[in-house]
């Protein structure tokens, strides 16, 4: 299996290097350390999620220039950890199943080197890998409307889904599980009048003798995981027809997979399911988002924030940039400022430090910005108006959060404080606007949200109604009697507020 890699040892590390590379700069870099690999190579920071770091950098091979993505595994977790004593490295999984998939005729990105290197029972591991050229990620080729495609775009997409239906089902009739099957884990290059796949992220996948149904069913949901709006049934059958053509699976085992599929996908699409999936994206780096990791600060950014510019700019600039901002709030516990970044108008809230047992408090059950940015998306998941996130982070020094920011759109309006003391506002536009309050906070009561600090300073009106805003202190209950006691406290808080009218809250 290893014939094309030459084993080298150095201390304590084990590397399986390419013999293309075995007596190169390259694999000096990779046993010694990471400050020897910058000094050969450039080497430039990938987001990427919190069990994993990962550079890309370039290489010359025969005067031609390659790039190369190093990817590290990391103990994320205490769990993680004591997996690593026991098991086979992350790497060396990843880098066994590449070269098992190769031999059963199937792409992945070509492997140049894996590394183990151990400190009595701490374990780091990581795989270098050739980036494939010219292809995407079969989710970001999911056109968004496919009435829009010409005659061929149509042809081109249908000719995808299918090679994909083909490829998946060949892979399961030899026995083989992908351990995360999703459209994003899939590069797909266009050669000639062919579609290729290749796969990523393997350190999860096996073969076996007989591939079990659960499986089977396991990686057909994760290919069918995308919205339906994206997707059409139609392609989805399409997908499903070549797949149980290459797997010859008969037409009762192939109804009775469709059914198991549907159900289980179905039941992972349930809003509940969705809410708390959606969320756990919005905290790692992926199709949306981007993760970065930089010195002491931890942050996640929407990428249409930052799609021209660094995150790590704005990061380093945070504080001057607030101070040359519009002042919204100033005080103790807090910062807001209104500014132009990137072409975007925002508002930045930071959260300020209040002493070692404010940082540990919030350190344990997360920073006040963490827990607004998810706190938003909910909402937004919900479909209940509030100001977009854009961006959070948090400065820590040691393991304490010290510092944390939100950055949020910025909604053009006047809070429901002023707007109701604006004697020039019409009855009918106050008529209305106190319904649309009304129907809000009956919204929020019907999936039991609580909102933790409800005035009228929190709620914008703007042109398109209420917009809910500063929800760190929000809560999702999970008993009727705790989200009607805490409902009871943010009606009286928002009445107490209110200093010359009153909202009839209709709850």
């Amino acid at each position: 299996m290893y014939s094309d890699f030459e084993k080298v040892r150095q201390n304590n590390c084990t590397l399986y290097i390419h013999k293309q590379f075995a007596n190169d700069n390259l694999s000096q870099g990779l046993l010694a350390s990471e400050e020897k690999l910058r000094e050969l190579y450039v080497l430039k920071p990938i987001p990427s999620s919190e069990s994993t770091h990962t550079d890309k950098f370039n290489i010359s091979i025969n005067g031609a220039e390659r790039e190369i993505y190093l990817k590290q595994y990391l103990c994320g977790s205490a769990l993680r950890f004591i997996k690593s004593i026991f098991r086979r490295s992350r790497a060396r999984r990843a880098f066994e199943a590449a070269l098992m998939l190769a031999q059963n005729g199937f792409d992945t990105p070509a492997v140049v080197a894996m590394g183990e290197c151990r400190n009595g029972f701490f374990r780091k591991s990581f795989l270098a890998t050739f980036a494939v050229e010219n292809s995407k990620a079969i989710y970001q080729l999911i056109p968004e409307n496919s009435k829009v495609l010409d005659k061929e775009q149509l042809r081109g997409w249908r000719q995808l889904i299918q090679a994909l239906g083909r490829t998946v089902g060949r892979m399961h009739a030899k026995g083989i599980f992908h351990g995360d099957l999703r459209l994003g884990n899939v590069l797909a290059r266009h050669e000639g009048t062919l579609w290729r796949f290749f796969f990523l992220d393997n350190e999860r996948t096996k073969k076996f003798d007989r591939l079990p149904f659960k499986l089977r069913v396991k990686n057909l949901v994760q290919v069918n995981m995308v919205r339906k709006g994206n997707l059409s049934n139609t392609d989805r059958m399409r997908f499903f027809r070549e797949y149980c053509a290459e797997t010859k699976i008969s037409k009762k085992q192939s109804k009775s997979l469709a059914e198991k599929v549907i159900e289980k996908t179905n039941r992972r699409l349930n809003k509940k399911r969705l809410v708390r999936r959606k969320l756990r994206k919005c905290l790692r780096t992926n199709a949306r988002y981007l993760r970065v990791k930089t010195g002491n600060c931890l942050a996640m950014f929407d990428r249409s924030f930052c799609e021209e510019a660094k995150p790590i700019d704005f990061i380093e600039q945070i504080d001057s940039l607030i101070n040359k901002g519009q002042t919204l709030k100033n005080d103790k516990t807090s910062y807001v400022s209104r500014l132009i970044w990137n072409g975007s108008n925002i508002v930045v809230k930071r959260y300020n430090h209040r002493g070692f047992i404010h940082s540990l408090r919030h350190t344990i059950k997360g920073s006040r910005a963490r827990r607004a940015w998810l706190n938003a998306h909910r909402l937004m998941i919900l479909e209940i108006p509030t100001p977009r996130p854009l961006a959070y982070f948090e400065q820590r020094k040691g393991p304490l959060v010290w510092k944390s920011y939100l950055v949020t759109e910025y909604v053009n309006g006047q809070t429901l404080h002023h707007f109701l003391q604006d004697d020039n506002i019409p009855q009918e536009h106050r008529s209305a606007v106190t319904q649309q309050v009304i129907a809000l906070l009956n919204n929020l009561g019907q999936h039991r949200i609580s909102h933790g600090d409800l005035k009228p300073s929190n709620i914008m009106i703007s042109n398109n109604g209420p917009v809910l805003t500063d929800l760190d202190a929000m809560k999702v209950h999970r008993w009727n009697w705790v989200h009607r006691a805490r409902q009871i406290k943010d009606i009286t808080r928002f009445t107490k507020k209110q200093e010359k009218r009153n909202i009839p809250l209709g709850v």
